[in-house]
């Protein structure tokens, strides 16, 4: 195994939506952030494809209804299939169209990795059949949690109870298991404290949980403590971190392949 198909393996792959339908992207990206997969929607083929060499191993949904002829699209899924460098990348087709020879084309002839799904109306159907790709194509490898890094954004911020008032602190990371934070002072606090009522605000959006200290480690001048969430925590809780996380990774992935624009 090589070393960044090891790295798959581990991590997962990205995954993108490359100009979805409004249904698409509210419901079927939602519902695979919700499912902890990497998801993201994508709507410059151009900068996507002049980015993929910093993505190694994605997984691309074209909708090839949308933007340029299907013909078009052909022409450009054939080129990024022999581009040096991104033999990796796999490609799945996203249509409403029925056709008998279309699915042939890229499910037989070019037999694309990423499979060819017909968008039904009932989405429920389509993220099936989109997730037994994905679990076909290992997406997710062993992680077991999306994760946010927040860059230590002010607006990102943990209050913990103590002493009778609350201790802020500010947070580094952050996925539906638990979080990463450092304070301006040092609290201290022992492995396997537990603390409850702890506040948590994630830019405009407040959460209130259960959390144990798994431990510290050094953090240049400060401490990183470690927190994971306790069984307590509530589904609705859990759904907000996930898309607070969907919106974080999404500006990042904007940002990234904005530069290829």
């Amino acid at each position: 195994m090589g070393k960044e198909e090891s790295s798959f393996a581990l991590l997962g792959r990205k995954i993108f939506f490359l100009n979805p339908l409004p249904p698409v992207q509210n419901e079927v990206v939602n519902e695979l952030i919700q499912r902890e997969y990497e998801a993201y929607v994508a709507r410059d083929r151009t900068a996507l494809r002049r980015s993929l060499k910093e993505l190694p191993g994605s997984i691309i949904f074209i909708d090839i209804d949308q933007i340029v002829t299907e013909k078009e699209w052909e022409n450009w899924i054939r080129e990024l299939m022999k581009a040096e460098g991104l033999e990796d990348i796999r490609i799945g087709i996203l249509t409403g169209n029925r056709s008998d020879l279309l699915q042939n084309k890229y499910a037989n002839m070019l037999k694309l990795p990423g499979g060819y799904t017909m968008l039904h109306r009932d989405l429920k159907i389509t993220i099936a059949q989109i997730l037994n790709i994905l679990n076909a194509n290992n997406a997710k490898g062993r992680r077991k949690y999306l994760r946010a890094n927040t860059g230590m954004e002010g607006q990102t911020v943990v209050n913990f109870p103590l002493g009778g008032q609350f201790l802020s602190g500010t947070v580094s990371d952050i996925s539906s298991a638990g979080f990463s934070c450092v304070f301006n002072t040092d609290p201290g606090f022992s492995q396997n404290s537990s603390f409850s009522n702890v506040q948590i605000k994630l830019k405009h959006v407040i959460i209130n949980v259960e959390a144990v200290i798994l431990g510290s480690r050094p953090e240049g001048k400060d401490k990183m403590y470690v927190a994971l969430f306790t069984e307590r925590i509530s589904p609705d809780t859990q759904i907000k971190i996930r898309k607070y996380i969907q919106v974080n990774i999404q500006a990042r992935m904007d940002a990234l392949i904005g530069k290829n624009a």
